[in-house]
């Protein structure tokens, strides 16, 4: 009741918009945390209970945008110094049948047994004893849907049942009602949980009148001894002992269908049997019940290959392997009739796993050998030979390879030279651009593998320069660790030694021919030219993107040839000149030009440039006279905002060569220059929304460009007028107003209000909005307007942002704004 307790109320449709967001806890405002669209996290109010020891429920109430939710008594409050809780159910599952006793560990509990009811699934549970931790309760019967699936129900516990001070605590799904299991001893859904498995069973063979005690090892068997069950051949065996990682139990008795014929069976462990987690793990042909000494016989084992110097994990199958089981190496050069002992990792009925010995030090005589496998019971003498069934050999080394170097647009054969290589063999190919991918190998021999590479694209590695390749090899008969080695991707740089022929006319055409003729055909030699190559012509080291050729002829790797493009006047050098009877250098002419050459590898990126390879001549070659503006001497000025201007007078030019193209900079917003005149007019505009600047003087750059793109300016001053700048809004900025009225308030006015500028139109914002009711600015137009506060609006203080904005012509209007703290009063 002394609230600040964090609730988290879920739900939907509740908005983001803390702002206007209100929870109340039984009419009392509770403070806003957090909210989302489905949740909101509160602080409770505090509250005065009419009983402090009686708990009272109370609605909770949301009010969002949208509206309102009521949450029917869905709080309480308990003035209580110490609430009950609960901690603990154990243990924490039992029969349906109920009577099970359970511990239900907690605190402020009290010791009045009288007063205390306990429940299970609703059900009530007998309480046999009560300290102000812990209760001890019998289970109630509880009766199971489906015998054979366990139920889990919640725990509750309440004190001072029917007095004012009554108070619960519940345990959600505490305890569950387990089922009967599976019964059968048949695992449905073997090694479905990956924690739980067995790893092998000792020993593996005994006798059908059962009593032999097997060690089943393996993990996720946990420590619960009663849940826990064993079934040998589908019937129950006695389990022993139980820990994580192993169980042991007694073989249970089995009546052979032929007492001289051994019958192999699985192992099943289940646990957590009739509860929420039962699982099982299964050991086919785990345990094989015999009253014989079975003969081992060898089948197979895999792999049949392993390194000297690593113990290599190796199965033999086959059938009458019996526990105990050793297992021995033999026959390798040097070793004569020596038995060398192998570690065994698992022996069952048909399998037996083991490790080699590493062929080193006393097991020198090993290395490099073919080796016979020998089975051997101890305790039968029985025995199985595996001759000549595993081989020992050096893991593979790697030289090099062969080409160092290959191109890098062809697919190529690489020869990788070594020793002790093994089929079948993965190859990968990996390189700046990517990878590792795998690649063809053609041939396997002990010492050469042939494999094929790819063409590649140098440009995905940065372009013209070598690229390096990385071949990894796998041995996947090998247990050996992977090799890899290098070669080169070789990227030719390309050069230019001539370029020919050197003179050429303007348009591209021969030198001293007709002009408009067909284009020279340019000449490159050089070295490492492919396809596909460019060409592009160079002035002063810069390309004239306008004259390249895409996919030039390449006749050969020394050289290539191109259409010559024509040339730009605005690219060819200039001179001053003499105009005819003009009497000093007044003009100017297009004079001979050199220009570079660069071609261009398409596919790696390789160029290479000559300088000053060509002359281009110009096609006119006549001495002009510079153009020159001479008029008008001014223009129109001032320009008024949004009152037509102009049109200014046209622009006269002397000299150049016509036609003339006109430009200008300066100029306010909405007003342009013809282009073919030079006029200047249009209607001037904001060039953004604000307060504006009554006068702006501006200067104005005309540029004329003549049609040989030689260019002239003159600069001319305008001032700009606006009539209605600088715009503001004025009034008080701290105002006191009574809800439902404006009463209070106090004109807010926008000026000045110039004629064609109106109508000047009113808007506003609120900070924080209030939850209920409006703001409104009265009236929305006008010069003046005042603000008025809607009849629900809370009391309080709101900043009143209030904006005025005319109809001034263009994109962009004037506009301004006044803060004002608004206090609402009742």
């Amino acid at each position: 009741c002394a609230g600040g307790d964090t609730v988290t109320i879920n739900g939907g449709r509740f908005g983001a918009d803390v702002t206007k967001t209100r929870v109340t806890f039984g009419g009392l405002p509770a403070t806003i945390v957090s909210v989302t669209d489905t949740q909101i996290v509160v602080k409770t109010p505090a509250r005065t209970l009419t009983n402090p020891l009686a708990p009272e429920a109370v609605d909770v109430v949301i009010t969002v945008a949208s509206g309102s939710v009521t949450l029917t008594k869905g709080f309480t409050y308990f003035c209580v110094d110490k609430r009950i809780f609960i901690s603990s159910v154990i243990p924490n599952s039992g029969p349906p049948e109920g009577g099970t006793s359970v511990v239900i560990n907690g605190g402020n509990f009290g010791a009045n047994i009288a007063t205390t009811r306990v429940t299970f699934g609703g059900v009530a549970a007998s309480v046999i004893a009560q300290t102000n931790t812990s209760i001890t309760v019998l289970t109630p019967r509880h009766p199971l849907a489906n015998p054979a699936v366990p139920e889990t129900v919640d725990v509750a516990v309440t004190i001072d049942l029917g007095l004012v001070s009554q108070q619960s605590a519940v345990a959600l799904q505490a305890y569950t009602y387990r089922a009967s299991g599976t019964g059968s001893g048949i695992c449905a859904n073997p090694n479905s949980n990956p924690a739980l498995f067995i790893s092998r069973v000792t020993p593996n063979t005994g006798s059908p009148d059962g009593g032999v005690v097997v060690t089943i090892e393996g993990g996720g068997f946990g420590a619960n001894f009663a849940t826990t069950r064993v079934d040998i051949g589908g019937i129950p065996a006695q389990v022993l002992t139980v820990t994580t990682n192993t169980i042991t139990a007694s073989t249970p008795r089995r009546n052979l269908a032929n007492p001289n014929v051994p019958e192999t069976v699985d192992v099943v462990v289940t646990i957590d049997v009739g509860g929420p987690n039962q699982a099982c793990a299964l050991s086919a042909n785990g345990f094989t019940y015999t009253r014989l000494a079975l003969d081992p016989v060898i089948f197979s084992n895999s792999p049949k290959t392993g390194p000297n110097d690593a113990s290599t994990r190796v199965t033999i199958f086959g059938t009458g392997f019996q526990f105990p089981e050793q297992v021995f190496l033999t026959g390798g050069a040097g070793c004569g009739a020596v038995r060398i002992e192998a570690a065994v990792v698992s022996i069952k009925a048909d399998q037996i796993v083991f490790l080699t010995p590493i062929a080193a030090n006393g097991n020198s005589c090993l290395r490099n050998q073919l080796v016979s496998i020998v089975v051997l019971n101890p305790q039968t003498g029985k025995t199985a030979t595996c001759t000549d069934c595993f081989k020992y050999y050096d893991c593979p080394t790697v030289f090099g390879v062969s080409p160092q170097s290959i191109a890098y647009n062809q697919t190529s054969t690489i020869s990788i030279n070594g020793s002790n290589f093994e089929e079948p063999v993965e190859a990968t190919l990996t390189t700046c651009s990517g990878g590792p991918t795998r690649i063809l190998v053609t041939s396997v021999s002990s010492s050469i593998i042939t494999v094929q590479v790819p063409a590649i694209d140098p440009l995905k590695c940065g372009g013209c320069a070598n690229v390096l390749g990385t071949i990894a090899l796998t041995f996947q008969s090998m247990s050996c660790p992977g090799l890899s080695t290098t070669f080169t991707y070789r990227v030719d740089p390309v050069t230019i030694a001539t370029v020919g022929p050197q003179q050429l006319n303007q348009d591209g055409s021969p030198a001293g021919g007709p002009l408009g003729g067909a284009p020279q055909t340019i000449t490159v030699t050089g070295s490492n030219y492919t396809d596909p190559m460019t060409s592009v012509i160079l002035k002063n080291g810069d390309e004239l993107a306008y004259t390249k050729t895409n996919n030039v002829t390449v006749a050969n790797p020394a050289a290539l040839t191109f259409p010559a493009p024509a040339i730009k006047n605005s690219d060819l050098n200039e001179q001053a000149c003499i105009p005819t009877g003009g009497t000093s250098l007044t003009g100017l002419k297009w004079v001979p030009t050199s220009f570079g050459v660069r071609v261009t590898n398409a596919r790696t990126g390789c160029s290479a440039d000559l300088p000053n390879a060509l002359i281009y001549n110009p096609i006119d070659k006549s001495c002009r006279l510079a153009p020159t503006i001479t008029g008008p001497a001014s223009i129109p000025s001032p320009a008024t905002l949004c009152l037509s201007y102009g049109p200014s007078a046209p622009v006269t030019v002397l000299g150049g060569t016509a036609p003339y193209t006109f430009s200008a900079t300066g100029l306010p917003n909405g007003v342009t220059i013809n282009a073919a005149t030079g006029s200047i007019g249009g209607i001037p505009s904001l060039s953004s929304a604000g307060p504006g600047t009554a006068s702006t003087p501006l200067s104005v750059v005309v540029t004329v460009t003549d049609a040989s793109s030689q260019t002239a300016s003159r600069t001319y001053s305008l001032v700009l007028n606006d009539p209605e700048a600088p715009f503001t809004v004025t009034g008080s900025g701290a105002q006191s107003i009574t809800r439902g009225t404006n009463a209070g308030s106090t004109p807010i006015t926008a000026s000045p209000a110039a004629a064609g500028f109106t109508p000047i139109n009113w808007t506003f914002t609120v900070a924080p909005a209030p939850v209920t009711g409006a703001f409104t600015v009265n009236p929305a137009s006008g010069t003046t307007t005042n603000i008025n506060v809607g009849l629900t609006v809370p009391t309080g203080i709101y900043t009143v942002t209030v904006t005025a904005t005319d109809s001034s012509c263009g994109t962009f209007k004037h506009t301004a704004s006044l803060p004002v703290t608004v206090t609402v009063l009742p």
